[in-house]
């Protein structure tokens, strides 16, 4: 497969800001989601939330030009169940391009039968491009 071309790059740089929506709080980055037309999150207005919200696009886009590998930002876990966080929190200290399963997950967070409650808890992930 080939690289794609600078041109190519900034084209789909450029579709980013309509397809991908940001939240944030004071307390970080609450969500993150790809849209195709109408935005799926409430937008950050004003304050913390805004600026972390600027700090995510300008991150997320280093990410897809290939520049960074992990985001230095913080993530709003808050609204989500205590297992769902101890997933996410896991699954973050997962290096860059490396893999395991959710049953090595479940082990991690103490709960080692939970497999299929991991791979639930991840597909509730509200930022999925911060913590894959």
């Amino acid at each position: 497969m080939r690289e794609p071309t600078r041109k190519e790059v900034e084209r789909r740089l450029a579709r980013l800001g309509r397809e991908v929506a940001v939240a944030a709080s004071e307390r970080g980055v609450s969500g993150v989601r790809m849209v195709r037309r109408k935005p799926a999150l409430k937008p950050s207005r004003g304050g913390e939330g805004a600026r972390l919200a600027r700090r995510a696009m300008r991150e997320i886009r280093e990410y897809l030009k290939g520049e960074r590998t992990a985001f230095r930002l913080p993530a709003d876990l808050s609204p989500i169940t205590p297992f769902t966080r101890a997933v996410l929190r896991e699954t973050a200290k997962i290096p860059y391009g490396e893999t395991r399963s959710y049953g090595w997950v479940a082990a991690r967070v103490g709960q080692p039968r939970a497999a299929r409650a991991v791979g639930q808890a991840l597909g509730r992930n509200p930022v999925p491009l911060l913590i894959p």
